[in-house]
C-alpha cells in the first residue's frame, strides 16, 4: 500500500520545467486536470516535481498509483480513503464500513459522503490518480464522473493517463470544469531541450545538433533522454551527430540499431514484416508473415504471433498495448518508421507489396474494409480495391465517409471506372458533395456508359442491374438538386425508389430525404417536414442512424423556418438519445449533426447552458473533411460567439469559414457569411461597409431554395440583414418617410422564396422599431413580436437589435404594457440606458415584496439565472436536490411567477440579482 500512496522519488537528472509547472498551477482552477500523453512524456515526473511547490497552496495532496488490479471499486475506494488522511479518523471509519459492508456498494452515496467530509472538515485538497489508463471498469468511471460533478469548491482531481478516459470530457470542457495538459504541452521546447542536453546531460552539442535531436524525437522527453545516454558513451559525441545530421533520422536510427542488432533473428524478421501495420494483433500478424496455426502447433491457445507480441512487450521494444486485454498493439512511430525503412531497403518492392496484400486480405475477411483498402492501395493492388468497393457501391459512403473516399478514388486508374459503374457513381457522388456540377455530370456519364457495358454483357455485373439503375438515379437526384431542377429531382427520385431493392435501405432513405428538398423548393413546408420526418424514422428502423441524423437536421431547420424552435429542439434531442441508446460512442458517424443543430437552436434562445455543451460535442464529432458539415459548424460557432457578445471571436471564425468555402467552392456559404458579417457591422454603425457586403451577391445560390439549413441562414443573415440595413440607414439620416415606407412594407405578406419571407416575429419586430424611429407608435407591432417570441422563448433577434429596442422595451415597461417575457428580455440588457427612461421612484426590493426572499433563496435565484439545473445548484451549494426544489417553489410563490424564466426576469426588475 505504501508504494501506491507515495509518489516515486525524483530522478537526479530530472529537468526543472517552470513553464509546465505554471500550466499545471493555472489548470488547477478547474475541478479536473487531465494530463494525457503517451509513455515517456514525463507525466509522473511532472506531478512529483510540482508537489513540492503545490503543498504551499494545497494543504493536502493525496497520491494514488493505479494498476490493473484496481479495477475493483471497493479496492479503489479503500486506497483512496487511505490517501485522504486529512479526513478525521471517525469519518474515515464510517466510510470504511460502507466499503466493507456485505450489501452492494452505492458508489454515488460513498462519494457524496466523502465530498461532504472534504467540504466540511478538510482543507484545500488535491487528489492525484496516476496511470488511470489502466482502469477499464465502467462502474469506476461512473463513480469518478459523480465525484467530479460534486467536488467541493476547495478540492481538485488530477488524472494522469495515456489515453482519454471514458468520462464526459466534452461536457466538463464546455462548462469550464476541465483543464488539459497533453503531449504537445509536455514535449520539450527548444529552450528546454538545449538546457537538458547541454547542462543536465553535459553534452557538447551545437545549436543545429540540438535542433536535429529535437525534431527527430518530436520533443519526446524519453527519446531525448535515451539519445543523450547513448551519446555520453561515445568519445566523439559531436562527430557522431554531425555525420548523420543530413538524414535528420539519426536519433531514431541510433536508438533502434542498438536495440535491433541485439535481437534474435526471429524477432528481427517479425518486426520488419509487421512494420507495415499501424495496429497489430496475433491473427493479423500471422497472416502477414505467412504463419498459420496448423503449421505452428502450440500448447497455448494463443497464436504464434500473439506469443511473439507478448515477448516483444516484455522486452520493452517500443510496443504499446491498445487495450486492457493486450490483443491489439502499436509500435512507437519512430520505431515503426525505421523498421519500414529497413524493410524497404532490404526487400524487393514485390515482397513489400505481398505483405500489404496479405494484410488487406485479412482485414477484408474480418469486415474491416477501411484498413483492407488502405493496404491494397499501398500494394498498388487495384484489382483488390475494385473487388472491395464495387459490391458495396454508394453504401460505402455511410460506412467510411466522404473524406476517406476522396483519398482512395484518385488512386484508381481512370480506365477502371469505364467498366465499373459503381466506382464512377462514387466519383459522381463526391463531386455533388463538393458542389462540382460539371465533374458530377462527367462521372454520371461515365457510369451510364459503364452500365451499358454491364447490361450488354461486355462487362461483368456485380449485384442486381436494377440496383445499379437505382443508384444511378440516386446520383442524378443529387445533381438535379444542385442545378435547381425540382421537377427532375422528383422524377429521378421516384425512378430510384422504383429500381432500388427493398433491402437497399440506405439509399432509399437518402432519396426520401432528397424528395424533402424538392418539396421545400416548391415551398411545400408540410410535405417537406413529412418527408424529412419519415426519412429520420425509417433510418432508425433500417439500422442507419447516420441517415436519421442528417434527416433530423433537415427536419429541425424546416420547423425552424416556420418559427417552431421548441419542436425542432425536441427532434434533435430525440435523435441524439436514440443514437446514444444504440451506440454509446459520442463520435459515431453523424451524431455531430443533431448536436450542432441543437447548439444553434439553443443559441437563438440564449440558452448557453444547452448550446455550449452541444457545440463541444459537435466539434469533437465533425471533421474538416466533411465539407458542408464543417462549414455549418463554423457558421454556428460564429453565430453563438455573436450571441454571447464576442464579436471579434465571431469575425475570426467567419474569416476561417470564408477561406474554406472559397477553397471548396461552396458559394452559398460565402453569401451567408457576408450577410452575417454585415449584420455585425450594422450593429457597430459601419453602414457603408455593411452595404458593400450585402451588395456582393450577384445571384441567389440555388441551395437557398431547397436546403433547409441554407434557407434558414439565408433568411436570418441575408433577408433580415437587408431590412436591418434599411432601418439603420434611415434612422441614421432621420428619414422618417423611408422608415414609414419600410414599416408599411413589413406589414404586408411577404412573397417569394421561403428564405425571402421573414417569420412574423421578425417582421413585427422590425416594423415596430421602424415606426418608433419615425416618431410614430410602434407599440402594437412590438407587442405582437413579443407574443410571437413568448411561446418559443426566442431571444437573439431582440438583443441583436441593441439600444433602440432596449429603450422601446423600457418605455413599454414604464407604461406597464410589457408582458412577463418582455420583462425577461429587458432584464438581459445592461441597466445603464434602461435607467434613463425608468421612473426615479422604482421601488427597492424590500418594499416591492411583502415576503422578502431569504439569503439562501437569493443564492438559488442567482444560479437559476446562470442556467444551472437543480442538480447543479445542489452540487454548488452542497444541499439536497429536494431542498433546491423547495427553495424554487418558495421563490415562485414570493415573486408571484410560475416559471424559472419569469422568476429571473422579475428578480432582475426588482434588482434582487444583477
Amino acid at each position: 500500500m505504501r508504494t501506491k500512496l507515495q509518489p516515486p522519488e525524483v530522478r537526479p537528472s530530472l529537468l526543472a520545467r517552470p513553464r509546465v509547472y505554471e500550466q499545471l498551477r493555472n489548470a488547477l482552477h478547474s475541478r479536473l486536470v487531465l494530463i494525457n500523453a503517451p509513455a515517456g512524456y514525463g507525466k509522473t515526473s511532472l506531478l512529483v516535481e510540482w508537489m513540492e511547490e503545490g503543498r504551499k497552496e494545497w494543504s493536502h495532496i493525496g497520491w494514488l498509483s493505479l494498476d490493473t488490479t484496481d479495477n475493483d471499486i471497493r479496492r479503489l475506494f479503500a486506497y483512496l480513503l487511505e490517501a485522504l488522511t486529512n479526513i478525521p479518523l471517525e469519518r474515515r471509519e464510517r466510510l470504511r464500513a460502507l466499503i466493507s459492508a456485505e450489501v452492494d456498494l452505492d458508489a454515488e452515496q460513498w462519494f457524496a459522503e466523502i465530498s461532504n467530509d472534504l467540504a466540511e472538515v478538510a482543507g484545500p485538497t488535491v487528489i492525484i490518480f496516476d496511470d488511470y489508463h489502466l482502469i477499464n471498469d465502467g462502474q469506476i468511471h461512473q463513480a469518478i464522473t459523480f465525484l467530479v460533478d460534486h467536488l467541493p469548491p476547495r478540492c481538485r482531481l488530477i488524472i494522469a493517463t495515456r489515453s482519454d478516459p471514458p468520462l464526459p470530457l466534452a461536457r466538463w470542457r464546455a462548462r469550464g470544469h476541465l483543464a488539459e495538459l497533453r503531449s504537445f504541452d509536455l514535449a520539450f521546447n527548444p529552450e528546454e531541450a538545449a538546457t537538458f542536453l547541454l547542462e543536465v546531460m553535459e553534452l557538447p552539442l551545437s545549436r543545429d545538433q540540438i535542433v536535429t535531436l529535437l525534431e527527430s524525437t518530436e520533443g519526446w522527453p524519453a527519446g531525448l533522454h535515451l539519445a543523450a545516454l547513448a551519446l555520453r558513451s561515445r568519445p566523439n559525441q559531436s562527430e557522431v551527430v554531425d555525420e548523420l545530421i543530413a538524414s535528420n533520422r539519426y536519433v531514431a536510427d541510433y536508438l533502434i540499431e542498438d536495440v535491433f542488432s541485439r535481437l534474435p533473428a526471429h524477432l528481427q524478421q517479425f518486426l520488419l514484416q509487421t512494420s507495415i501495420l499501424d495496429q497489430l494483433c496475433g491473427p493479423l500478424c500471422d497472416a502477414v508473415i505467412g504463419v498459420y496455426e496448423q503449421s505452428m502447433p502450440s500448447k497455448s491457445n494463443q497464436s504464434y504471433s500473439q506469443l511473439v507480441l507478448a515477448e516483444i512487450e516484455c522486452n520493452n521494444l517500443f510496443l504499446f498495448p491498445l487495450d486492457a486485454e493486450r490483443v491489439w498493439y502499436r509500435y512507437h512511430h519512430l520505431f515503426a518508421d525505421v523498421l519500414r525503412d529497413r524493410l524497404e531497403a532490404g526487400s524487393s518492392a514485390e515482397y513489400v507489396a505481398m505483405l500489404h496484400r496479405r494484410a488487406g486480405a485479412w482485414y477484408a475477411a474480418h469486415g474491416m474494409l477501411t484498413q483492407a483498402v488502405n493496404h491494397a492501395l499501398r500494394a498498388q493492388a487495384i484489382d483488390d480495391v475494385v473487388a472491395m468497393l464495387e459490391p458495396i457501391g454508394l453504401a460505402f459512403i455511410s460506412q467510411v465517409g466522404e473524406a476517406t473516399l476522396r483519398r482512395w478514388l484518385p488512386e484508381i486508374p481512370e480506365a477502371a471506372f469505364e467498366s465499373h459503374p459503381r466506382l464512377a457513381l462514387l466519383r459522381a457522388w463526391l463531386a455533388t458533395a463538393d458542389y462540382q456540377v460539371e465533374d458530377a455530370a462527367h462521372w454520371i456519364a461515365v457510369a451510364e456508359r459503364a452500365l451499358v457495358e454491364v447490361a450488354s454483357g461486355a462487362a461483368t455485373p456485380i449485384g442486381l442491374i436494377a440496383n445499379l439503375r437505382g443508384e444511378l438515379s440516386v446520383v442524378r437526384v443529387r445533381l438535379a438538386l444542385l442545378q435547381g431542377d425540382t421537377e427532375q429531382v422528383i422524377h429521378e427520385g421516384k425512378q430510384a425508389l422504383a429500381w432500388l431493392q427493398a433491402d437497399n435501405q440506405a439509399l432509399r432513405m437518402r432519396v426520401a430525404k432528397d424528395l424533402g428538398y424538392a418539396y421545400l423548393d416548391q415551398r411545400d413546408l408540410a410535405r417537406a417536414e413529412q418527408a424529412f420526418s419519415e426519412a429520420s424514422s425509417n433510418g432508425f428502423n433500417a439500422g442507419l442512424p447516420y441517415i436519421s441524423a442528417m434527416a433530423t437536421v433537415d427536419y429541425a431547420y424546416t420547423l425552424a423556418l416556420r418559427g417552431s424552435l421548441g419542436a425542432a429542439i425536441s427532434a434533435c434531442r430525440d435523435t441524439i438519445n436514440q443514437m446514444l441508446r444504440r451506440n454509446r460512442s459520442r463520435t459515431q458517424p453523424g451524431i455531430g449533426l443533431p448536436f450542432l443543430a441543437l447548439a444553434d437552436l439553443h443559441g437563438l434562445r440564449h440558452e448557453f447552458a444547452g448550446a455550449l455543451p452541444a457545440l463541444a460535442e459537435a466539434e469533437s464529432a465533425i471533421k474538416s473533411g466533411q465539407t458542408t458539415s464543417y462549414l455549418n459548424l463554423l457558421i454556428v460557432t460564429a453565430r453563438i460567439a455573436r450571441a454571447r457578445g464576442d464579436t471579434d471571436g465571431a469575425l475570426r471564425v467567419i474569416r476561417q469559414a470564408r477561406f474554406l468555402a472559397r477553397q471548396r467552392n461552396v458559394g452559398w456559404v460565402l453569401v451567408v457569411l457576408d450577410g452575417l458579417e454585415a449584420q455585425m457591422l450594422i450593429e457597430r454603425g459601419e453602414l457603408d461597409a455593411a452595404g458593400q457586403l450585402l451588395d456582393n451577391r450577384v445571384l441567389d445560390p440555388v441551395e437557398f431554395r431547397y436546403m433547409p439549413v441554407a434557407a434558414f441562414y439565408a433568411r436570418e443573415h441575408i433577408t433580415r440583414a437587408g431590412y436591418e440595413w434599411r432601418l439603420a440607414s434611415a434612422r441614421a439620416t432621420g428619414n422618417g418617410e423611408a422608415l414609414r415606407a419600410l414599416a408599411a412594407e413589413l406589414a404586408q405578406p411577404l412573397n417569394g422564396e421561403i428564405w425571402q419571407a421573414l417569420v412574423p416575429l421578425d417582421a413585427a419586430l422590425l416594423r415596430g422599431m421602424a415606426l418608433a424611429a419615425a416618431g410614430d407608435n410602434g407599440s402594437e407591432a412590438m407587442l405582437a413580436a413579443l407574443d410571437f417570441a413568448t411561446s418559443e422563448r426566442i431571444v437573439a433577434p431582440f438583443l441583436q437589435a441593441g439600444a433602440p429596442l432596449r429603450l422601446l422595451l423600457a418605455q413599454l415597461a414604464v407604461r406597464q404594457q410589457l408582458s412577463p417575457y418582455g420583462e425577461y428580455l429587458l432584464s438581459l440588457f445592461d441597466d445603464d440606458e434602461v435607467a434613463l427612461v425608468m421612473p426615479a421612484s422604482t421601488p427597492a426590493p424590500a418594499a416591492a415584496l411583502p415576503d422578502p426572499l431569504s439569503q439562501r433563496e437569493i443564492e438559488v435565484l442567482r444560479l437559476m439565472a446562470e442556467g444551472r439545473s437543480n442538480h447543479e445548484i445542489a452540487a454548488t451549494l452542497v444541499i439536497a436536490v429536494s431542498t433546491v426544489k423547495s427553495h424554487i417553489n418558495s421563490i415562485f410563490s414570493k415573486l408571484g411567477v410560475a416559471s424559472r424564466t419569469q422568476a429571473v426576469a422579475r428578480a432582475r426588475r426588482l434588482r434582487l440579482i444583477p
